[in-house]
């Protein structure tokens, strides 16, 4: 089960995830990034891993196939709580991962 929580926050979309991150719960995932990208018109999102719990490897392509088609909309994407995880060093570029959503969300107005 994967709770998605989304809040707006200086129009930069905060995405919550808690709970398992599998390929079937991250078509939840999928289904509220792709309704803020296409239907919201919303560009900019840091996704907040700090309250995942288990993150499947065979999501990392998922993920990085998630993270292109957002920066080819002219979007930008930022993660946070990827400590635990190995994520960054599969798919993820050092520029986009930051330890906490303060964080995160500072390199938007830097």
């Amino acid at each position: 089960m994967l709770d998605v929580s989304t809040n707006v926050i200086r129009g930069i979309m905060y995405i919550t995830l808690d709970g398992k991150l599998d390929n079937k719960t991250f078509k939840e995932l999928e289904n509220n990034i792709n309704y803020l990208l296409y239907k919201q018109n919303m560009h900019y999102f840091v996704i907040d891993f700090n309250n995942v719990s288990y993150l499947d490897t065979n999501v990392f392509k998922l993920i990085q196939n998630k993270l292109v088609e957002i920066f080819l909309s002219c979007g930008k994407v930022v993660l946070c709580g990827l400590n635990n995880f190995s994520l960054k060093k599969y798919c993820c570029r050092d520029d986009i991962i930051f330890k906490d959503g303060f964080e995160a969300l500072r390199c938007f107005y830097l």
